[in-house]
């Protein structure tokens, strides 16, 4: 299954990377493999992620690494990452797209 990360969700993790890389270049390199690698491993189970409850009509679905949490959907034979939010940030509707 092939991984498509949206372009919202690119930005996503250059801002996580971004955050704490101001305190730690070691840390946000660290997690920023550990993201990309959780996609990685979710994109081979897709259906191990559970829904996300906000929206839960959606068909979207959600796996955590660390404090985030990873927001995709597939659809044909992709993997689509549709947004990273960190778990105590609420997920605005338009990141959904």
């Amino acid at each position: 299954m092939g991984i498509v990360w949206s372009s919202q969700a690119r930005t996503d993790l250059r801002a996580i990377r971004d955050f704490i890389g101001r305190d730690s270049e070691h840390y946000a390199s660290l997690q920023t493999e550990r993201l990309v690698a959780r996609v990685e491993r979710a994109s081979k189970m897709p259906s191990r992620g559970h829904p996300v409850h906000e929206f839960m009509d959606s068909g979207l679905r959600e796996v955590h690494e660390g404090s985030y949490r990873i927001i995709y959907r597939v659809q044909a034979d992709e993997f689509q990452v549709v947004t990273l939010v960190h778990m105590k940030q609420r997920i605005r509707r338009r990141r959904l797209r």
